[in-house]
C-alpha cells in the first residue's frame, strides 16, 4: 500500500514538472584551435628529432552558416629562438587557409619538430598558431565570450 502512494506521488510530481518550455538555441558560429584533449598549449623537448605533433581546428556552425565551404585562416608566430625549416615545419597540406567542406567540422594542423642543435633557453622558444579570420564574417574566433579562449595554440620548446 505504501509503495502505491509513493508511485502515485511520483507520477503527480512528474506530471506537474512537465510544462512546455520554449527551446533556446545558441547559434553563434565559432572556430577554435586545440589538441585532442582540449588543451591550448604543448611542451616540446628540443632534444627530440622528427617528432610529429597534431592539433585540430574545429568549426562549430549550424546548417544556417554551413551550406558552402568555410575557410579558416591562421598565422604562425615563431619566437626569436626557433626558425621554420630548422626547428619545425608545418606540413604543407595543413597550411593556412584550411577549407572545411559542409559536414566536415574538424581539420588537423601537423607540425614536425626537429632537434634544436643551437637551443638557447634564454630566448623565446614558442610557436604560436593564432586564428585570424574566416570566410563567414559573423564567425567568432575562439569560443564565444570575452576571453576569446581557444583562439590560439602555443607550443613551447624546452
Amino acid at each position: 500500500m505504501k509503495n502505491r502512494y509513493i508511485l502515485i506521488l511520483a507520477a503527480i510530481a512528474l506530471l506537474c514538472g512537465c510544462e512546455k518550455h520554449q527551446e533556446v538555441f545558441f547559434d553563434t558560429p565559432f572556430v577554435r584551435i586545440e589538441d585532442a584533449n582540449g588543451k591550448t598549449t604543448m611542451d616540446i623537448d628540443h632534444k627530440l628529432d622528427n617528432v610529429l605533433t597534431e592539433i585540430r581546428v574545429v568549426v562549430s556552425a549550424s546548417s544556417n552558416y554551413f551550406q558552402e565551404p568555410i575557410t579558416v585562416e591562421y598565422e604562425v608566430i615563431a619566437g626569436e629562438g626557433i626558425k621554420e625549416g630548422v626547428d619545425f615545419r608545418i606540413q604543407s597540406s595543413h597550411r593556412s587557409p584550411l577549407t572545411f567542406e559542409p559536414g566536415n567540422y574538424t581539420l588537423p594542423i601537423r607540425v614536425i619538430w626537429y632537434k634544436a642543435a643551437d637551443f638557447d633557453p634564454a630566448k623565446d622558444n614558442t610557436l604560436t598558431l593564432r586564428l585570424t579570420g574566416t570566410s563567414v564574417p559573423e564567425m567568432t574566433l575562439g569560443v564565444p565570450g570575452p576571453g576569446k579562449k581557444r583562439s590560439e595554440f602555443i607550443y613551447k620548446q624546452l
